[in-house]
């Protein structure tokens, strides 16, 4: 089967979307998830079963890697289309005591979206496969212009924060250009497959190297080319946000590292030891700054980051076991982000907010919603035998398998940051889900009556499962079958996620059934909360669990730097920018007789010079 099939049909389906009248957007509702699940089943067929056209042999290739990351790609469309098929279906939430139109977190262009959505998609497809240097550098370009599109459909803050994302994604790729540039002058060639250079004999390929690490930091959002991701989650629609920094994203910016890594560069120790420490900066400082925030969608952004560091650690080790668990950690980042996102679409479609002071007590009101989000939290915090922990594991091992090959004191640090990142992300959402389900309720007025739709359930479930099933059955759906294939590789120690379920459910069984066999009383207490004195009155969200850390003196310092944008690349490039420009402004007036002034002086100077 002709492996372009779904990039024509995903473009195809973003143009005549994108000029589909408004009155059809009942249609585009219907039909968008029909294309998302075909995409998708073509996207498994071609996994298996795939061919290039003779004209598009030089571009494309379907190595196993691009078909994996290709298949991803047709998952989290599929996911995508569905869940915005239910979030774009504008609605009104009814309260007990009032009726609320929200449409804060409602899209109002259907076609426009789905006709981004489908030209992302598209674009991506591309990009996956490309051979050509040239052919992914026009399709990762056009995903920023994409990207930029869709954040623009948010509400407040919009604009600014599709700005921000659209320059430091739009500065990385000149770095990227540069990066391609270099490698054509060493090689005189463009294909991917055709390219193996080794950094360590060459400056330019030095330069080109770093070229390209600079794009892959900046699509997937690895510190310090982070910061476009926290104001598009704030301010895009979920869909959106789940699609893009939480899993497309992800993907094709750890995609392009690890072909650097694994085909175009290689990786020396030099850089290798760069990777690693990058990597383990951004699991520390994302986590501690995902611990302390009040709101839902930023907490994941910043969970979103810290996560990458996971990824960009695994593949800087250089070693085959360590590179396959970044590559699966891609995979499971996405799978559980995606959900999380979606689960907290679904608590602002009923509630209005994202808020977690003014949220609690959705357990009973949203079951599914609570059993997909606490899966997906579990599992981004690296419980076994959940697919986070596996891909984590995996990392772990490559990290300590650099132990031999170099001075330990990098790897050590490294190994402590990440189980320490796992720990606190733990942590925080152990804040996120009480916050959300359990803690109590603001107030009797904010009692939900809006029931989801099944097109907003359905994906967040899909998304759960997969959490629990690549976790317990890795080995047999990923491992051997893909990575193995990849990087050979064994693994140190003995992990059996199937005999580790299977302890896990046996140990579950036998509690209750001792449980029921002793017949021992329940005593239920009040709430302890301190030693305090616990009142009717009194309600703890779970918001201001953490505060305290932001109180220490070194953290407070830092947190203080966080907040007036001190780590901010953009900020701080934009600062000199404007002060450099600052004179150049004085003499631009926008006044006529004084632009012909200028030129009249400065042809008087060319004329004397000569």
């Amino acid at each position: 089967m002709d492996i372009l099939l779904p990039i024509e049909i995903s473009l195809i389906a973003g143009v005549v979307l994108l000029f589909l009248p408004k009155k059809l957007e009942g249609f585009t509702r219907v039909v968008s998830p029909l294309i998302g699940i075909l995409n998708f089943v073509l996207a498994i067929i071609l996994f298996f079963n795939y061919s290039v056209p003779s004209y598009a042999s030089k571009y494309f290739m379907t190595d196993l890697l691009s078909r994996f990351i290709y298949l991803g790609i047709g998952f989290f469309g599929f996911i995508i289309s569905l869940y915005g098929a239910g979030y774009t279906k504008i609605s009104n939430i009814k309260y007990k005591k009032s009726k609320i139109e929200n449409k804060k977190f409602s899209i109002e262009d259907v076609n426009k979206f789905f006709a981004y959505f489908f030209l992302t998609l598209g674009s991506a497809f591309a990009v996956a496969i490309a051979d050509n240097l040239l052919m992914l550098l026009v399709f990762w370009g056009f995903l920023g212009v994409t990207l930029y599109l869709l954040i623009q459909l948010g509400k407040e803050g919009a604009n600014e924060a599709a700005k921000k994302s659209l320059i430091i994604i739009g500065a990385s790729d000149c770095f990227l250009i540069l990066g391609i540039g270099i490698l054509w002058q060493l090689t005189h060639t463009l294909n991917i497959t055709e390219i193996s250079l080794n950094t360590h004999y060459s400056l330019l390929a030095t330069i080109s190297f770093i070229c390209f690490v600079i794009a892959s930091f900046a699509k997937a959002g690895n510190m310090p080319l982070h910061t476009w991701i926290p104001p598009t989650a704030a301010a895009a629609p979920i869909p959106v946000t789940a699609y893009l920094p939480a899993s497309l994203d992800k993907l094709l910016g750890i995609y392009l590292l690890a072909r650097c890594v694994l085909t175009i560069f290689g990786l020396t120790p030099g850089f290798s030891a760069f990777l690693m420490i990058f990597g383990a900066l951004t699991i520390i400082f994302a986590v501690f700054m995902a611990m302390i925030q009040h709101s839902g969608r930023k907490l994941l952004s910043y969970h979103a980051i810290s996560q990458v560091g996971y990824m960009v650690l695994g593949i800087g080790t250089g070693n085959p076991i360590g590179i396959a668990g970044g590559l699966f950690h891609m995979l499971n980042n996405s799978i559980y982000k995606s959900c999380l996102f979606l689960g907290l679409g679904g608590v602002e479609r009923n509630r209005g907010t994202d808020d977690l002071d003014s949220l609690g007590g959705l357990a009973k009101n949203m079951p599914l919603t609570l059993f997909a989000m606490l899966t997906a939290s579990l599992a981004i915090s690296g419980v076994p035998p959940l697919n986070g922990f596996f891909s984590k594991w995996l990392v772990y091992q490559g990290v300590i398998n650099t132990f031999g090959t170099r001075n330990a004191f990098v790897p050590v640090l490294c190994l402590i940051a990440a189980l320490f990142g796992s720990a606190l992300t733990f942590a925080s959402f152990a804040k996120l889900i009480h916050a959300i389900f359990l803690a109590r309720r603001p107030s009797l007025s904010s009692l939900i009556t809006h029931r989801s739709s099944i097109l907003l359930i359905a994906p967040q479930l899909i998304l759960a499962i997969a959490c629990i099933v690549l976790g317990i059955f890795a080995y047999p759906l990923i491992i051997n079958p893909i990575f193995r294939k990849i990087l050979p590789f064994e693994t140190v120690g003995v992990w059996r996620p199937e005999l580790a379920t299977g302890l896990i459910v046996i140990g579950i069984l036998l509690g209750l059934l001792i449980y029921g066999i002793s017949r021992v009383k329940v005593r239920v207490t009040p709430e302890f909360i301190g030693g305090e004195r616990v009142t009717p009155d009194m309600r703890v969200s779970g918001a201001d669990f953490y505060l305290t850390v932001s109180e220490i003196s070194l953290f407070g310092k830092i947190y203080g730097w966080a907040r007036r944008k001190f780590f901010d690349i953009y900020e701080i490039l934009r600062t000199w920018v404007f002060f450099f420009s600052r004179p150049l402004r004085l003499v631009h007036t926008g006044s006529l007789p004084l632009y012909l002034l200028w030129i009249a002086v400065g042809l008087a100077i060319i004329l004397l010079i000569m």
